[in-house]
Parts: C-alpha cells; sequence; structure tokens
C-alpha cells in the first residue's frame, strides 16, 4: 500500500494537470479611450467558429467589472477561431477574430482593448428659393472617423437642384472633422471643421 500512494497522487497529478489543458482562459481590460480610465458595463461577448464554419456559436457574455475587467472560460475543442464583441451604449463597437493558433491552454490569454466614445455632426443643407434644377452644393469631407455604419465617409458628396436636407455623421468624441464645400462652382466656397464633444450632437448648417 505504501508504493501505491506515491503512485495514486502522480495520477491524481497527471489528470488536474490534463484537466487543467482542456480549458482556454480569456482574460483582459477595457479602457475608455475618449475619456480615460477604465470601462465599466461593457458587454463582451464570446463566439466561437467551428473548423470549416463560417457562423459563429454564442458561448457567452459577461459585463467588465467597475476596474473594466472581464473573464471566460471556454472549453478546449477545435476552433476556426474565437471571436470577442465589445459593445456599450453611445461607443463604437469592436469585433476582434482570435485565430485558434493564436490561443493558449497553459496561459491565460490576455487580451486588452480600448472602446470609443461616439459624437455626431449634423450637416443641415438647404437651397433657399429661388431654386434651379442646375443648382450645385458640393461638400467634401476631409477628416473624421469613416470605419463605422453610422460614419460618412471621406470624400465628395453632391446635391442637385432643391435640397433641403440633413446629414449626420458618427464621429470619436473629442476629435475634429473637417470639410470643403463649394456653391455653383466657384459661386460661394470655403472650408471649416467642427469639433466633437463626446454623446453630444454638433450642428452646421449650409444655407445657399
Amino acid at each position: 500500500m505504501k508504493n501505491l500512494l506515491p503512485i495514486l497522487l502522480l495520477i491524481i497529478f497527471i489528470s488536474s494537470c490534463k484537466k487543467d489543458e482542456l480549458s482556454f482562459t480569456i482574460k483582459g481590460q477595457v479602457s475608455d479611450l475618449t475619456l480615460s480610465g477604465n470601462l465599466s458595463g461593457a458587454t463582451v461577448k464570446l463566439y466561437s467558429f467551428p473548423l470549416g464554419s463560417t457562423l459563429g456559436v454564442f458561448e457567452n457574455s459577461v459585463s467588465t467589472d467597475a476596474q473594466g475587467n472581464y473573464s471566460f472560460e471556454l472549453e478546449h475543442d477545435k476552433y476556426e477561431k474565437i471571436q470577442l464583441v465589445l459593445e456599450k451604449g453611445d461607443y463604437f463597437e469592436i469585433i476582434d477574430d482570435i485565430s485558434f493558433s493564436n490561443l493558449s491552454t497553459t496561459d491565460d490569454n490576455v487580451l486588452n482593448y480600448g472602446m470609443e466614445a461616439k459624437a455626431w455632426t449634423k450637416f443641415i443643407i438647404k437651397n433657399q428659393q429661388p431654386t434651379s434644377a442646375q443648382d450645385e452644393f458640393k461638400l467634401f469631407k476631409n477628416s473624421g472617423k469613416i470605419d463605422c455604419a453610422e460614419c460618412c465617409n471621406n470624400g465628395y458628396t453632391y446635391y442637385y437642384g432643391a435640397v433641403d436636407t440633413v446629414v449626420y455623421c458618427a464621429n470619436g468624441g473629442n476629435r475634429y472633422m473637417s470639410f470643403f464645400y463649394w456653391v455653383n462652382g466657384n459661386e460661394d466656397n470655403g472650408n471649416d471643421s467642427v469639433y466633437n464633444t463626446p454623446f453630444d450632437t454638433t450642428s452646421y448648417e449650409f444655407y445657399y
């Protein structure tokens, strides 16, 4: 019996090690890029993608704590990748794909993120009476966020004839959005910028 005890302890130890290796620990901290500091209350969703599949399987969802921390335990399996989706109201969403080959079962997989607060520019564009079908207003957005569903692309936008419209362009909070404009060629033109306050909408009017 005395000889069996060390063997049993060794088996238990090896089994425990193997059990630990059968899961991934995914953890990190989310910070506020706009206001600085840690971001609490952000939702972090975890999806797994089985080998050969383009469809994600929802695994779990957690909220960041007061220090912006989050943590997941994911059972080891043959994944193509995992995906983390970070969301919080009035912040830009983050979607991050992590290849299976970059995941470790022996060490914590630490993934830190910074989320940016939303802000908006509201362009009010109106061609006043009398109007003509040949009237042209040209707006060139020169800077500002472009990589989101609510964002406006940089470049030219043209408006013709009787125009009375409002255009919203999302931007990162505490950032500038700059632009050029022309009315009927060079009849009137100029350039300007607006400062976008976090979580707020700044209006800019074009009446011509």
